[in-house]
């Protein structure tokens, strides 16, 4: 329980921008269709890699906070990572359905 706590705060650091990158992902769907997904999901992509190595700068510091904690650096990127993503393709997926 202890180690969803901690992923949750660090999801925290970057969650915002995550969510309107796939809030605009989401919206240029619903206009445009099932042929933007190619381009979105790329997009979507490169977003993260950039996410990641903005927060490894601009954060490194924090990152011994998790390590005292029992968290690897791997832990904490993968887990987010994915779940993020998960939640990007479920939501893509709802959405050119609902269209």
């Amino acid at each position: 329980m202890s180690t969803i706590r901690l992923i949750l705060t660090f999801y925290k650091s970057f969650a915002f921008f995550s969510w309107f990158i796939t809030l605009a992902c989401l919206s240029i769907s619903y206009a445009n269709g099932i042929h933007t997904f190619t381009a979105l999901f790329w997009f979507k992509i490169i977003t993260l890699g950039l996410i990641v190595y903005f927060i490894n700068s601009f954060k490194r510091e924090e990152f011994y906070y998790y390590k005292n904690l029992g968290c690897s650096k791997l832990l904490l990127w993968t887990s987010t990572l994915l779940i993020d993503f998960t939640l990007f393709l479920v939501l893509m997926i709802i959405t050119l359905k609902i269209r």
